[in-house]
């Protein structure tokens, strides 16, 4: 199969995905809305599983594509932690039925893939944004910027465990925005507020 076409068939099945979510979705459903046979669904993809394997990698290359051009925008360290934060927050609200928890239960393949991009990738550039935050008197001198990411990542992981905030019962989006927010404030020096505090504020 041609690389496009199976590009544009992993985008139509990751839509699927985000509207009906990723336990509720069955094998027959994706076969019929990517307009496959269920025998030719098996012989491009493998399984559902192998399906979202692939449907997550291209999500995360998109997100680190995405990443790039918002932080090739804008001038200073600290407005690029607000960007990829703010990122963070459309895309769980793009993604309001995504089941992290059925994810990790019942696709841990899919699930290594997420963890593995947010410790080689997502850490790395936190680190990296509040250390030069840091130089630049942005973000509070004291701060352990290694520390402070990992802070961040669990909170993050935190807002996306359903014992502590259930999808039926919270928007993900809106709870990870009301921690980080908040938090994000706490680190920036008054040059650094002045320069994030409105983006704060729309976020």
């Amino acid at each position: 199969m041609e690389e496009l076409v199976l590009q544009q068939l992993l985008d139509r099945a990751n839509t699927l995905f985000r509207q009906v979510g990723v336990g509720l979705v069955h094998e027959e459903q994706l076969a019929a809305e990517l307009d496959l046979s269920p025998a030719a669904f098996r012989e491009v993809f493998g399984s559902k599983a192998e399906l979202l394997y692939a449907v997550t990698q291209r999500n995360l290359s998109r997100q680190r594509q995405e990443h790039n051009q918002l932080l090739t925008n804008l001038a200073t360290p600290a407005e690029g932690l607000l960007a990829i934060l703010h990122h963070s927050v459309h895309e769980l609200r793009r993604s309001p039925h995504h089941d992290y928890h059925v994810m990790r239960e019942r696709y841990p393949e899919s699930w290594a893939l997420i963890q593995e991009y947010l410790t080689t990738y997502s850490q790395p550039l936190l680190v990296r944004l509040l250390q030069e935050g840091i130089r630049e008197g942005q973000f509070r001198a004291e701060l352990d910027a290694r520390a402070t990411a990992h802070i961040l990542l669990a909170l993050f992981g935190l807002v996306v465990n359903e014992q502590y905030f259930p999808p039926d019962y919270f928007s993900l989006a809106d709870v990870y925005r009301n921690v980080c927010v908040p938090y994000v404030r706490g680190l920036c020096t008054t040059a650094g507020l002045r320069k994030v505090g409105p983006l704060l504020d729309k976020m």
